[in-house]
């Protein structure tokens, strides 16, 4: 009897995108910024030294075409963005990148754009026609915040959601019907969101701070009561956290109880990660605590769907050590290496479970599978993360992790310390505001817990197995009524729970400003930017002299 003979298994094939090109995108005047050249450099540069990127499929970057982006943003976006590079823009790229929400454009602004969304592009495709098993794109300017008519947010062209579109719109021949977005940038995609809102091809889930719609982008787009409109009802889950410290256990528990079971039931041809890391621990904005470990395993469990088939396109991460770090343990899974080794057993905030279960009680009538309350030993469960066995040359991710790059942290900290003094100052006044918001939309929207919401498909479960709306419907008919009484008992409960978090918060401060002598420099970049500022407001004043002795405004 012949020796029967196991072939090892197949090394499966990784594309790699990344164009020096791209970090040509910075301010006018190179001042510091958190989106900055320095994110992709560092991920690239760690790739490289690690040896992962030697591994992979390194693909050439592609510039993205008219017709491809137009295909989600509008004509007049398009061309404000092919232009603004040009010389004639020069005098005033300035002032025009101040009418938008956090925007800065310079010179190489326009080709890192149309590189970014034709990357993503790229590697889809290869994706989808099975060139490739999966892919990364390590782009800037990141997407998803991106609108049809304006830039936002850091970001110029909604590079996932042109992909998505793509795919399904201009090249059906590679049998891609059905995509599950999943955003886990600690921000919502609010672009995401709306373009695909009525599309039931595309299952967007987002899981990003909200707190009730003071954390950036504000409002009630990140709300779970926006839930996609028909036909697309049913096919937009955000989990919207209402405080910070979040971590790997909070995330794996939105993965177990709500994002996994609905992807099986959904069952979708391609999945795109909208892959921002400012969750992670040490970013500077996000104020969670996701580690490189607990970005590897969410990435394992997508694994099983699709066969695979993932593309990623990063977003924000603000923390380049932690950036390179977490990109690592992402692009080792994609390349069958298995989660990074490491068993954390922790119980999700509490405020995580009224999340999990407030989604679970909207979304049971579009996906029954998420119809069963959560029982109280679920619940108490610790959340362990996957063990699995993995080379050497993961020993040090945590420590590697640890050693972030302090410098770019505290400046990124001092440019947004303001913005964070004045957002927390005004939460409390915008409560009321966006409680009123969501009110309203659950008034006039599929929230409305008088009216029933009629599933956006139908599942092939047996009917003995069919949950009654009715109790589902009155559930949310009281939690409606008692919304303030219930607000305000969760916001007393984030309190407590931010306050038991304040020691891990106080590690990673220690770890970020301890031994750093940064304030000669700190005061020196202070002084040249309260110079800038003083100049500005010179030229204003002249400015408004002329427009009041002559009549007529001012036009550089």
């Amino acid at each position: 009897m012949g020796e029967i003979k196991n072939d090892p298994p197949k090394r499966r094939r990784v594309g790699l995108i990344y164009d020096d090109r791209m970090c040509k995108h910075n301010t006018p005047d190179e001042e510091y910024h958190p989106e900055n050249p320095n994110r992709i450099r560092a991920v690239w540069d760690k790739l490289n030294a690690s040896g992962v990127a030697q591994r992979c499929v390194v693909l050439n970057a592609k510039k993205a075409k008219d017709h491809q982006l137009a295909l989600v943003h509008s004509k007049s976006h398009i061309e404000l963005i092919k232009t603004i590079s040009s010389t004639n823009f020069a005098p005033r790229i300035e002032k025009i990148a101040a009418k938008y929400d956090s925007i800065y454009f310079n010179g190489g602004s326009s080709e890192a754009a149309n590189l970014a969304a034709g990357s993503v592009i790229e590697a889809a495709v290869k994706v989808a026609k099975g060139e490739l098993d999966s892919a990364f794109a390590i782009v800037r300017p990141p997407g998803h915040h991106a609108e049809e008519d304006e830039p936002m947010g850091f970001c110029l062209y909604n590079n996932v959601a042109i992909a998505a579109s793509f795919l399904l719109n201009e090249r059906p021949e590679l049998g891609i019907r059905k995509i599950l977005i999943v955003d886990w940038d600690v921000h919502h995609g609010n672009s995401t969101q709306k373009m695909f809102y009525k599309d039931p091809r595309v299952l967007f889930f987002s899981v990003h701070r909200h707190e009730n719609g003071s954390f950036y982008p504000h409002g009630i787009d990140g709300s779970y009561c926006m839930s996609g409109e028909a036909p697309g009802a049913g096919y937009n889950i955000n989990v919207p956290w209402e405080n910070g410290g979040c971590g790997d256990a909070d995330y794996l528990a939105v993965w177990d109880h709500i994002l996994i079971p609905v992807a099986k039931k959904f069952d979708p041809d391609m999945l795109i990660i909208s892959a921002g890391f400012d969750a992670a621990i040490g970013d500077p904005i996000g104020g969670c605590f996701v580690s490189p470990y607990g970005y590897s395993v969410m990435l394992n469990k997508l694994m099983e769907f699709a066969r695979g088939k993932i593309v990623m396109a990063l977003e924000g991460g603000y923390n380049q050590a932690s950036l390179a770090n977490s990109v690592q343990a992402c692009i080792e899974v994609l390349l069958q290496d298995k989660p990074l080794v490491r068993s954390l057993e922790g119980l999700p905030l509490k405020s995580t479970w009224l999340v999990i279960q407030a989604v679970r009680e909207l979304f049971c009538a579009y996906w029954p599978v998420l119809a069963a309350k959560l029982p109280d030993e679920v619940i108490n469960r610790k959340v362990t993360q996957i063990e699995a066995n993995v080379g050497v040359r993961h020993a040090n991710h945590d420590k590697e992790n640890a050693h972030t790059n302090l410098q770019s942290n505290t400046e990124v900290g001092q440019d947004h310390s303001t913005g964070q003094k004045q957002h927390l100052k005004g939460k409390r006044n915008s409560l009321d505001k966006v409680k009123a918001q969501i009110k309203q939309k659950r008034e006039s929207s599929s929230c409305d817990p008088a009216q029933p919401h009629a599933p956006a498909r139908v599942f092939d479960a047996p009917r003995a197995q069919e949950v009654p709306i009715a109790p589902i419907l009155d559930t949310i008919r009281d939690n409606t009524v008692a919304s303030k009484t219930l607000m305000d008992q969760r916001l007393s409960q984030f309190e407590a729970e931010l306050q038991q978090i304040s020691d891990q918060v106080q590690v990673v401060h220690e770890l970020v400003f301890s031994d750093l002598d940064y304030n000669k420099d700190e005061v020196r970049r202070l002084r040249k930017k309260n110079k800038k500022l003083a100049t500005a407001l010179e030229v204003a004043k002249k400015d408004l002299e002329y427009e009041v002795t002559t009549g007529e405004k001012f036009i550089e």
